[in-house]
């Protein structure tokens, strides 16, 4: 019984979870993720010579910094992941078109598996809007290439 009523005060002295419809620590994460990711690839697509690519990026960053409800730090600077191209291959691809295509198509397509991966988690109504935007701009990104 004593065990039981120490269980039971240990839970009531957790935090409890945040609502839903709130914007949570995992808004924030994706936020901060999607915005470094982001500020690679507008370096990428930079190289492409393809406008909207270059217009998508600037519109999505611009409105994940809306979200933001701290200052925005930088936690992925220099990582290796899906969808973020690395200095190594914006490097590379300034000089060999061939990479250069390569390296927007692997950021076009890991970063819609990303964002569909993180979509259902969202529960933040203007998050999930950002998510559904970027969705869409990889969508027909992808299908015009």
């Amino acid at each position: 019984m004593l065990l039981l009523a120490g269980v039971l005060l240990s839970a009531c002295q957790q935090e409890p979870p945040p609502p839903q419809n709130t914007y949570g620590t995992t808004e924030r994460a994706f936020v901060e993720l999607a915005i470094a990711t982001d500020e690679q690839a507008l370096k990428l697509v930079e190289l492409a010579g393809k406008p909207e690519l270059v217009e998508n990026r600037l519109a999505e960053l611009a409105e994940l910094r809306k979200l933001l409800d701290a200052p925005y730090v930088n936690n992925h600077a220099g990582h290796d992941m899906p969808g973020m191209p690395t200095d190594a291959e914006i490097q590379l691809a300034a000089t060999d078109p061939d990479a250069l295509e390569q390296f927007v198509h692997a950021h076009l397509t890991e970063s819609l598996e990303v964002l569909r991966s993180a979509g259902p988690a969202i529960t933040h109504p203007p998050t999930a809007e950002v998510v559904e935007l970027m969705e869409r701009h990889r969508t027909a990104e992808l299908a015009v290439r």
